[in-house]
């Protein structure tokens, strides 16, 4: 019996060490990634990066990693788009397309009634991965991944160029994007 308690243990601890990242491995095919760890007692392991890749161009992302013992306070992807607006004090930020595959959101945006930007965002259970497209290349080709007659109609417009690089997890101790659950007396 001890001996497959102490198998078991180890699998588990196997298991979760190699769970940890799993959305943030998607980071690693980009040439040119600088990241900046982001801290808050609800996030492990969170960061944004600022990529200028010589296939796709420049991103922008946030990589979420919640504890177990946290949540969400609203929906991820509405926090992610206000922080956004309100940054770089956008008079508008309209949604012209919207589609869902698997674990993945495919949004593109026109800023102002004039530029446009991608964002993708693939969420798990305690993890979430945002991407913000200024030229619109990554996001075409993951979309293409999902639905191979997709063509982006948007990519050739005018783009929408920013310095964006606030982060939720940074952001979260003034605005409470996420929290740590309480006990309840009847969990006891």
């Amino acid at each position: 019996m001890r001996n497959f308690l102490v198998i078991f243990i180890l699998c588990l601890s196997i298991y979760g060490c190699n769970s940890i990242n799993n959305l943030s491995d998607n980071m690693s095919e980009f040439t040119e990634l600088t990241k900046k760890n982001t801290s808050d007692s609800c996030a492990n392991f969170s960061y944004i990066s600022n990529i200028n890749d010589k296939e796709y161009g420049r991103l922008f992302s946030e990589y979420i990693n919640l504890d177990n013992s946290c949540s969400w306070n609203s929906f991820q992807r509405g926090n992610f788009e206000y922080l956004f607006k309100s940054t770089l004090k956008l008079k508008s930020m309209k949604v012209i397309e919207r589609v869902d595959y698997d674990n993945y959101e495919f949004t593109t945006y026109i800023i102002d009634d004039k530029y446009y930007v991608d964002l993708i965002y693939k969420y798990s259970t305690y993890e979430d991965l945002f991407i913000l497209d200024y030229e619109g290349k990554y996001y075409s080709s993951l979309r293409k991944k999902f639905d191979k007659a997709y063509t982006n109609t948007y990519v050739d417009k005018l783009r929408f160029k920013s310095d964006y690089s606030k982060s939720l997890v940074n952001m979260n101790f003034i605005n409470s994007y996420f929290s740590r659950e309480r006990e309840s007396i009847y969990d006891k």
